[in-house]
Parts: structure tokens; C-alpha cells; sequence
């Protein structure tokens, strides 16, 4: 059992139960990483500031909040808008730490090794922005500034990363997310305190079709920062993305899937698919970012051999590590669509008008 395996039983625990033993240590761990967390805020004068506008994107909880998908959207349609988009990231997970700049149609070119799979998915989604990863977010922003090819920066999971000054603050919150998590981690979910939406400009409750209630969250979210502007949005599927073909999600209804993911939140993606599929004949919950080898791909093949399964399905961020492995059947990545409530007209509106940006003339 890997550990973060284990630390999302002792947070899932239920009852009376063992798991409350290691709890305790998860407490006074969380004691240490919130005294950090604080000591970790620059002060003014060691906030770098770029010749952009800059655009963060982040969360404040551990665990897939659906931050990928609105960069994804943001960027698409600003790109539509005929603003040059250029993408900040420390490109999580990747073997290869040596920092680069590259055009999106470029990357996919790279290894998955050298540029993370969130930075891969969103290089093959959006080959017109242009990406700089670096593990020093700040560093990675001027040296996409200086290429001179870009109008506007987005940053990747940039609301803790203090140290690059930032015109705007988005952070989308997973409306799924129960009070019983509202704690630090490792003891709950918090990267940060939740009073530091104070800092945020919009909020994106995510999976807000989830949420216990909606109504109660939008009001504690208002108490801690008035001048948020609030939106909702949910996740829903578009098409089966394989090796040579796409397909409209319909084609799951008579089918026999075997699902796979390492992703933070992997309980709404099994029920997307279960409520897709014919018949669901496993889910496997991997570690977030997970990585693959030849052992653990061998191993996925011969499960869905013994399900006997006629598809296997995957995320876009798990598809780009899988290689040319052959599954012995189909197999496709789920994309996923966002509904935002007010509209993404708004948001985008909202997003020009205060970083001040404006078309290119042709």
C-alpha cells in the first residue's frame, strides 16, 4: 500500500476505527506544516513582478479541484479572443527537472518525463500558447516574458506561490469537498488556511452539483472574502479520445469498461463512468501523478483480461504516460467539459476587462 493510499484511509476513516491511532500523527503534522505554510509568505520586497499581465490560476486543497480543465478553458478561449496565451508551471511529477520554454505545438514532441502530464495534456490541447517550466514559478514567468512572444501569462496552480506578483488571483474549490476535510494537511485537505481566500479575486466552486450544500458554501465563501466574484461549475464528459479515433461517450452505453486513473479526486470520475458505461467491471484508484512502467501497465492489461472487459478508459493526464502499450483492446481517455454558472462569457469578459488585455491587430 503506497502512503498516499494509506493517508486517504486514515482521512476516510469512518466510526470507531484503528485508523483514528494514526490520525493523531496527522494532526501534529499538520501543526508543523501550517507554522510553515505562514513563514513561507515573501515579504513586499521579495515579490518579482514580469512586463505582463498575469493571470494565477490555483487551490487551496490538496487533490485534483479541477484547475487543469479551467486553465484549459481560460486559455482556449482568450486564444479564440486572439490574445497570445503563455502558460507558467513546475511541471508536478516530472523525472526531468531541466527548466524550458517551448510553443505548445512543440512540447508533445518532449517527454512526459521532462514536462509533467498536466503540462503535456494542456501542450496537445493548446498548441497555439506557448508553456515555461521551472520549478520556481517566478523564474519560469520572466523567462516566458522574454521571449516577447506572448501577451498575458497564466500561471498553473499559482495561489501559494506568493513570490510572483500576480494581477488577478483565481481559485477554484471543490464544492464536493465536506467540512470534515476542512482541515491542514496532512490532517485534512488544506494547503492553506480557507480564511486565505481573502487573497482570491474569483472563486470557481468545482463539481458544485456535488456539493452537500450549495447555497451554505456560497455564503461562508462571501463572509471570508465579500468581494469575491463567485461562479459554480460542473464537470461533464465529451468525447472518447483512442490512438486513431474519437468517439461521442454514448458508445460506453453497451460496453464492459475497465477504468484506470491516478488522479486527486477519483470518486466523481468512477460515477461519470458508471453512469456512461453498459457495465462498470472495475475501477482502480491509482496515486495521483502516477507513474508508469512497463510492471504496472502489464499488470492494469492482465485485470481487464480477467474482467474480461471490452473497453478500458482513462483521464488525458494517465493517457500521455501510457506509451504505445498494447492493452489487448480499446482503450480511450474521457475529455471533460465545464459548465460554468454565470456563463464562461462572463468569466472571460470579467478576465479581460481587469488584466486590461485587448486583441492583436492582424
Amino acid at each position: 500500500m503506497t502512503l498516499e493510499r494509506t493517508w486517504k484511509k486514515i482521512l476516510r476513516r469512518k466510526g470507531l476505527s484503528l485508523w483514528h491511532i494514526p490520525a493523531i500523527g496527522l494532526w501534529a503534522a499538520s501543526l508543523v506544516y501550517r507554522v510553515g505554510a505562514r513563514i513561507k509568505a515573501p515579504a513586499p520586497d521579495e515579490i518579482e513582478r514580469v512586463d505582463l499581465p498575469v493571470l494565477s490560476v490555483g487551490n487551496i486543497t490538496v487533490g485534483g479541484t479541477g484547475k487543469t480543465p479551467m486553465v484549459a478553458l481560460i486559455a482556449s478561449r482568450l486564444i479564440r479572443d486572439e490574445i497570445r496565451v503563455g502558460i507558467v508551471s513546475s511541471g508536478w511529477g516530472r523525472k526531468d527537472t531541466t527548466p524550458f520554454v517551448e510553443a505548445g505545438y512543440r512540447v508533445p514532441h518532449l517527454s512526459v518525463d521532462r514536462t509533467g502530464d498536466e503540462v503535456m495534456l494542456l501542450a496537445e490541447l493548446l498548441p497555439e500558447a506557448w508553456f515555461s517550466v521551472h520549478s520556481v514559478k517566478a523564474e519560469a514567468a520572466r523567462a516566458l516574458a522574454a521571449t516577447g512572444e506572448i501577451d498575458m501569462i497564466i500561471v498553473d496552480d499559482g495561489f501559494q506561490h506568493r513570490r510572483l506578483h500576480r494581477d488577478l488571483d483565481l481559485v477554484t474549490y471543490d464544492g464536493a469537498v465536506t467540512r470534515r476535510f476542512l482541515h491542514m494537511f496532512p490532517y485534512g485537505l488544506l494547503r492553506e488556511p480557507i480564511r486565505s481566500l481573502k487573497r482570491a479575486d474569483i472563486v470557481v466552486i468545482t463539481r458544485a452539483n456535488f456539493s452537500p450544500d450549495l447555497s451554505d458554501l456560497r455564503k461562508r465563501l462571501g463572509r471570508i472574502n465579500p468581494n469575491l466574484s463567485l461562479y459554480q461549475a460542473q464537470f461533464g464528459t465529451g468525447e472518447l479520445i483512442g490512438r486513431s479515433r474519437r468517439l461521442p461517450e454514448k458508445y460506453l452505453e453497451d460496453k464492459s469498461v475497465f477504468l484506470f486513473a491516478g488522479v486527486g479526486n477519483f470518486k466523481p470520475l468512477r460515477k461519470q463512468v458508471q453512469a456512461l458505461s453498459g457495465d462498470l467491471d472495475y475501477a482502480l484508484e491509482l496515486s495521483d501523478h502516477q507513474q508508469y512502467d512497463s510492471e504496472l501497465l502489464g499488470r492494469i492489461k492482465r485485470m481487464a483480461d480477467e474482467a474480461d472487459s471490452d473497453v478500458i478508459v482513462t483521464t488525458g493526464k494517465d493517457w500521455v504516460k501510457l506509451g504505445d502499450f498494447d492493452f489487448g483492446r480499446e482503450i480511450y481517455y474521457l475529455s471533460q467539459t465545464v459548465d460554468l454558472d454565470p456563463g464562461e462569457e462572463k468569466l472571460i469578459a470579467q478576465i479581460v476587462d481587469q488584466l486590461q488585455l485587448e486583441k492583436r491587430s492582424d
